[in-house]
């Protein structure tokens, strides 16, 4: 598949219970480095490089349309499923009331907007597992508390060997 840069950021974190004795320590967590971001027109070409006998302009408009359709389906209130993919849906956020006859649409919702959830098929490469197995985890550290990086040789990892590079301890992922 590829390869997944990952900085070892190291943090401050407060531990302890609320209302208890509570202390700061050092923790390193792992987040990814972005390479950047792809545009439709980069994907579009990206595809043609794959052996597509679309040219970039067809490819550019089934994704156009592809991406119109969806919103018009959202809209009405569809989930959205491109299989190998994932789901996309609608979901929103409201304010409660203590009667049902005091609820109002346009009073009470706050936020409208749409979720994404990966396919999670046995044979989707979206699959938590599938990622694991299919990227290359390669490790920097980066420490918050100096503002330093500091480069480690050798530590590339292959997704499928069980390690815990990548993991965070139950700290954040992506902060």
């Amino acid at each position: 598949m590829g390869t997944i840069e990952i900085k070892k950021v190291e943090r401050k974190v407060t531990v302890g219970k609320k209302g208890e004795q509570r202390q700061q320590v050092k923790k390193t967590y792992g987040k990814i480095i972005y390479r950047g971001t792809l545009r439709l027109t980069d994907m579009a070409e990206h595809i043609m490089k794959h052996g597509s006998i679309y040219t970039e302009d067809v490819v550019i408009g089934v994704i156009t349309k592809l991406k119109s359709c969806m919103q018009e389906m959202l809209a009405d209130g569809y989930k959205v499923k491109l299989d190998g993919i994932g789901t996309l849906y609608p979901v929103l956020t409201s304010k409660g009331v203590a009667d049902a006859k005091d609820f109002s649409a346009s009073e009470n919702v706050t936020r409208l907007g749409i979720a994404f959830l990966a396919d999670q098929s046995k044979k989707s490469a979206y699959k938590a597992s599938a990622m694991r197995q299919g990227a290359t985890l390669s490790t920097q550290l980066y420490s918050e508390l100096t503002g330093e990086e500091t480069p480690e040789s050798g530590n590339t990892e292959s997704g499928n060997n069980g390690g815990t590079e990548s993991g965070n301890g139950g700290g954040p992922v992506n902060p």
